[in-house]
């Protein structure tokens, strides 16, 4: 090619290279120490069990259903260089309805004086602190009062881990987690689950985030299957790009368990997450 054609090659090619959208960001949590995440949550689960009547040798079906509102709060601390940022979560706000197999229906309520008072041990006080870094990985749990340290592996913080690059839609991505069975569920074993994100695009400056979990070998035994379904949450996880924070979550688990207790009995679990952003 002579020196005029490489010339005028580069005139013709320079404007459609400039003219190339820039690559977008990929999107990231922006943490900023003295900043108060606040965050209002709704579960509910409804636990069908049949079992064999002692006496009778019959299956007997009963149910149990649990209504869980909470209000929390994720205040962080403080953001290191390498932007791992420190969080500490309180619960300022809960209220438990259990309905039990007969019927009967229990309530606790934060809001009634006697309640709170029952629940003062981790009402309004810092009960989990953790340290997350800016795509939303748990670097660190630091201090977890109930044992719940274990699930905030399961269980995300704020429900998503963001991907390495800007996705396009239909963009997939995963972590794997372990989850240990410890006395009585089982002795002490792991139990390896994946989690599928997937991209489907932005709504209102929201980027929408499919999340499928899986277990990977799930126990022999069935009845050791029933401590673990809970983690096993589909639905959509939502994220403010432009405010670089978490907003939202819909997500549902239900596993149907035959024999877990003995043939003819059977488990069903079924559960409902929705958790909102509060903005002042």
């Amino acid at each position: 090619m002579s020196r005029r054609l490489l010339v005028l090659s580069a005139l013709v090619l320079a404007p459609a290279a400039l003219a190339q959208p820039p690559a977008a960001d990929a999107p990231r949590f922006k943490w900023e120490a003295g900043k108060v995440l606040t965050y209002r949550v709704v579960q509910q689960t409804l636990v069908t069990e049949t079992t064999l009547d002692e006496k009778t040798n019959k299956p007997v079906t009963g149910e149990a259903r649990t209504t869980l509102t909470l209000t929390r709060k994720w205040a962080v601390k403080d953001v290191d260089k390498q932007g791992v940022a420190t969080l500490e979560m309180s619960i300022t706000e809960m209220k438990n309805e259990f309905r039990q197999p007969d019927g009967s229906t229990a309530v606790t309520d934060s809001s009634k004086p006697d309640d709170a008072k029952k629940m003062e041990a981790f009402l309004n006080k810092p009960i989990v602190v953790v340290r997350m870094d800016a795509q939303g990985k748990l670097v660190e749990v630091k201090e977890a009062k109930g044992g719940v340290a274990a699930r905030l592996h399961a269980e995300l913080p704020f429900r998503v881990v963001l991907p390495d690059a800007a996705p396009v839609a239909n963009a997939t991505w995963d972590r794997v987690f372990a989850v240990k069975l410890d006395p009585p569920h089982g002795t002490g074993e792991s139990y390896d689950f994946a989690q599928k994100y997937t991209s489907k695009g932005a709504k209102d400056g929201l980027l929408v985030v499919g999340v499928d979990t899986t277990m990977k070998a799930p126990p022999k035994a069935v009845s050791e299957q029933v401590p673990l379904v809970p983690m096993l949450w589909t639905g959509d996880v939502y994220f403010n790009v432009g405010g670089g924070k978490y907003h939202a979550a819909r997500l549902r688990a239900r596993s149907e368990l035959a024999n877990h207790a003995g043939e003819g009995t059977k488990f069903v679990y079924e559960s409902s997450y929705a958790e909102d952003a509060v903005e002042k």
